[in-house]
């Protein structure tokens, strides 16, 4: 892959990763933080990356990686209204405001990578399937599970 390629790849998902990180370490600056160590780290491997179809999954993870680890050292979480400030008046908030579900929402770490993949990258079950190496039936079943949860946890205060 070359460097023009690698920017154009990480240009088209930096939001969703930032989303992403921004789920686990609930902070702004952290996970810009966590977003450009991401794609440091990510560029340094790019080596170790077997199939460039699993690009995004591979970034996401890391970006995830980097996200935990931050956050072990900050606990402090950024609101919403914060959120919609860093990204400009004419965005759609949409995806901060799940966000904002998520980042409240009770999941291990795999749940976590679930949701963002089939939120914020729109991928199906099938592709969160390969991307996290897992068979897609046990995907299919954690993902309608952590919808009933979320259901159950924000369908009742009339957030979902």
């Amino acid at each position: 892959m070359t460097k023009d390629e690698f920017a154009a790849r990480v240009g088209a998902c930096e939001k969703n990763l930032y989303l992403s990180a921004l789920s686990v370490t609930r902070n702004a600056q952290d996970a810009e933080d966590a977003v450009a160590d991401a794609v440091c780290t990510a560029w340094e491997r790019i080596g170790d990356l077997r199939d460039p179809d699993r690009f995004d999954g591979w970034l996401l993870q890391i970006a995830l990686n980097e996200a935990k680890h931050i956050r072990r050292k900050s606990r402090v979480y950024a609101d919403i209204d914060e959120l919609k400030d860093s990204f400009g008046e004419d965005m759609d908030t949409g995806g901060m405001e799940f966000f904002d579900i998520i980042s409240r929402f009770k999941t291990d770490d795999e749940g976590r990578r679930i949701l963002s993949l089939r939120f914020f990258y729109d991928y199906t079950i099938a592709e969160t399937a390969r991307i996290l190496k897992k068979p897609e039936n046990t995907v299919k079943a954690k993902y309608y599970r952590l919808l009933e949860k979320l259901r159950e946890q924000y369908g009742k205060e009339g957030k979902l």
